[in-house]
């Protein structure tokens, strides 16, 4: 089967990296621009976390379908992410680390609010493979938290597949088997974090369900409105509210454009750079250029370190997240693709 590519997850990808990045900048990260005017208007960005895990239950099962995948490429399916996705976090962390030394360097202490788990084994395995409330350790970079989510996802994905696009599977039974791991949020103060956000994944999915045409119009929406429920009894209004929003999207609306597809494609280098990228910013701007505590400087510096972090991003794209990817695609799935009857 030919792969085909869905230009609206590029759109929604870039706007989720860039809300992201604009709620930390004008929020958390950088604290000479701090309180920034337009703090409470990028207050809702961290919410771009949850649109990353919609589409993260969509699309990789879409695409593990579209290779044929079977239960026998489950470690395959796995390297393929584990390389596609770990060696540019591993670089990410190597540039925080730089932070975090070097402002000890020069400070005589680290910055105020960034903590460290230290350099011992289990803090660095620990962070190479995502485990972090599972290991019960801090982490080098805080955002990558995310992909301990994302990871467990994945070890979820790999065996639940193959039963929810089985041959003559009844829409029914699906349900019932995404009904069971929904119910699993009764579980989200253990250290499995999956749990708690198990909902948002599961509305990916859903619409990946539909598009392949294992469950009619209206079982999806009927499946749809229960899980969004769900969420809502888990994370509240506003993440029930971004999750519907991101599957209605997925679902329905084709939406192509140049800078929402570049934004797209860059999305997990900015995710996963911009705290290095803003504070090394912050600290040049500061150490040699000015500082302002007026509301129009906080306002240009916020687009001005924005702007800067798009454009690293962009070549770490380029000159690290692309070899991987390409690495990553090198691994195939050795099993023919199912009858999917």
């Amino acid at each position: 089967m030919e792969k085909k590519h869905i230009d609206t997850l590029d759109f929604l990808r870039g706007i989720a990296a860039l809300s992201v990045v604009l709620f930390h900048f004008s929020n958390s990260t950088l604290p000479t621009i701090k309180p920034n005017p337009l703090g409470d208007f990028f207050s809702l960005g961290n919410l771009g976390v949850q649109v990353f895990f919609v589409i993260s239950g969509f699309v990789i099962p879409y695409s593990m379908y579209q290779s044929g995948y079977t239960l026998p490429n489950a470690f395959r399916f796995l390297a393929k992410r584990m390389v596609r996705l770990g060696p540019p976090s591993w670089i990410a962390m190597a540039l925080m680390a730089i932070i975090y030394y070097g402002a000890i360097q020069l400070n005589g202490k680290p910055i105020e609010g960034m903590d460290w788990p230290g350099n011992d084994w289990t803090a660095i395995l620990g962070n190479m493979f995502y485990a972090y409330a599972s290991a019960g350790i801090g982490t080098f970079y805080s955002v990558l938290w995310t992909l301990e989510v994302e990871l467990q996802y994945y070890l979820l994905i790999a065996f639940l597949l193959p039963l929810l696009v089985a041959p003559q599977q009844k829409a029914e039974i699906i349900l019932l088997i995404l009904a069971a791991v929904a119910l699993t949020f009764f579980l989200n103060d253990s250290n499995i974090i999956f749990f708690k956000y198990n909902s948002l994944f599961i509305m990916g999915i859903l619409v990946f369900l539909f598009k392949i045409g294992k469950i009619d119009r209206k079982l999806m929406s009927i499946a749809c409105c229960v899980i969004v429920a769900v969420c809502h009894a888990q994370l509240g209004y506003l993440s029930a509210s971004s999750g519907a929003i991101t599957l209605l999207i997925i679902t329905f609306v084709n939406f192509k454009n140049g800078v929402a597809q570049w934004l797209g494609m860059i999305s997990y280098s900015l995710y996963i750079t911009h705290h290095f990228a803003g504070i090394s910013t912050e600290f040049i701007v500061k150490k040699f250029l000015f500082t302002s505590d007026t509301d129009s400087s906080k306002v240009l510096l916020l687009f001005l370190y924005t702007a800067i972090a798009l454009t690293f991003a962009h070549f770490f794209y380029k000159w690290v997240e692309k070899p991987f990817i390409r690495l990553a695609s090198k691994i195939k799935f050795k099993e023919k693709a199912v009858n999917r009857g």
